[in-house]
């Protein structure tokens, strides 16, 4: 057993997972496409014919941060926040593809199940407003992205406020993908921030993303809108495992002038389709050996890559992590989680990873600085004796490690 494995007990009692293990092991006898060991399922283009390309079709949402969008949002947050939520469920799809080398002409439809009871159509309106503004501004930097249409469900009897998922496709060129499988002993890993604002950001972002919010919002929101919002939270969840922290969504952020709480737990996914796009642009694809979108399962996520099938694993030593953003300091000092957890579930400072020879990393930090993107050497890639693939991070509590 990992050491975050025993740390788990409270995020399942809400319904949720970080590691997703029964999902992993339901899909495992399923087909792994073109490239088994890349970051997203590569399936051949059957839509054209062409053999020289695959087609990727991802489909992912914003999670429960729409159910504390709905909470900000009746506590007096602007309409924004529903913007927001509709570029996280856009870039948990975008960013995803892009880490195989998919960078567009990308097609969107989104499906945003209601209750109509409690979600009115300036939600919804501005939902559309935020998905048109992302594709919009991607397509301005030379990243085509455009909405094909979707559907708004009214599910009152099976949603209690609203989710927001989205589905994207997009071809990739089979000689041009980025395969994970040829990570490999000696590589270096380089983390690229979630927090600051990079240069096509229209204000600083305080690294969020959207996972774990389940957690994050029940360990850091207080006990008052457990009452005042019920809608917000399963009644088949423990009554104190809701809403059970410190903070309201205006209150202040520790270590974070300036911002609130819940500022900083909606603070919008950043993409990074731009550094990838400059990163594929400087580095050979033979040497791009494989870029990791810390999401579901934060920085153990890496763990499921590289050598498939091998007799022997890899170890991924992160030892040089980015300081702890003040957001997940918070979640560590003011709630029951421990490090070993918080780094299984969020990203605690860094979403992407670049795996590349050691030669290449200056390419990965000068385009970093172009993006206005922090960035830094975490790690590196060892070999292992056996089989399976381990992560060991340096927490501020010492090494923990992930298999």
């Amino acid at each position: 057993m990992s050491d975050a494995a025993r740390h788990d007990d409270r995020y399942r009692a809400r319904g949720a997972s970080a590691g997703k293990g029964e999902v992993h092991a339901a899909i495992s006898r399923q087909d792994l496409g073109l490239f088994p060991g890349a970051f997203c399922k590569i399936v051949r283009d059957d839509l054209t014919g062409d053999e020289a390309f695959g087609l990727v079709v991802h489909a992912d949402g914003a999670g429960t941060k729409s159910s504390l969008a709905y909470l900000a949002w009746k506590e007096g947050f602007p309409l924004a926040v529903w913007r927001g939520i509709a570029q996280d469920s856009l870039v948990m799809n975008l960013d995803d593809c892009a880490c195989v080398g998919a960078m567009g002409p990308f097609l969107v439809s989104n499906t945003v199940g209601r209750n109509a009871k409690r979600i009115p159509g300036e939600v919804i309106a501005a939902l559309v407003d935020g998905y048109q503004g992302v594709c919009d501004t991607l397509t301005d930097l030379g990243i085509p992205c455009r909405m094909t249409g979707g559907e708004t469900a009214d599910l009152g009897d099976l949603v209690r406020t609203v989710v927001v998922d989205s589905t994207v496709v997009c071809r990739v060129r089979r000689d041009r993908v980025i395969d994970a499988a040829r990570i490999a002993p000696g590589d270096v890993i380089v983390g690229f921030s979630s927090t600051g604002q990079a240069a096509w950001e229209t204000e600083p972002n305080h690294g969020m993303g959207s996972n774990g919010l389940t957690a994050a919002r029940h360990e850091l929101l207080g006990g008052g809108y457990r009452q005042r919002y019920p809608e917000t939270w399963s009644p088949e969840m423990a009554a104190d495992l809701a809403y059970a922290g410190p903070f309201a969504v205006g209150d202040a952020l520790p270590g974070a002038p300036g911002v609130t709480v819940g500022q900083a737990l909606l603070s919008p996914t950043r993409t990074y389709l731009p550094l990838i796009r400059d990163l594929i642009a400087a580095i050979p694809v033979e040497d791009l050996h494989g870029l990791i979108h810390c999401s579901g399962g934060g920085q153990s996520k890496i763990v499921r890559f590289g050598r498939p099938g091998a007799a022997d694993g890899l170890r991924f030593v992160k030892d040089a992590p980015f300081p702890v953003p003040p957001l997940f300091r918070a979640l560590r000092e003011r709630t029951h989680h421990s490090w070993a957890e918080l780094y299984s579930v969020y990203n605690c400072g860094w979403r992407l990873e670049a795996v590349v020879p050691a030669h290449r990393v200056q390419a990965c930090l000068d385009a970093a600085k172009v993006a206005r993107i922090e960035a830094r050497v975490v790690g590196r890639v060892e070999a292992k004796a056996g089989p399976g693939n381990e992560v060991v991070v340096t927490t501020p509590d010492g090494p923990v490690t992930y298999r």
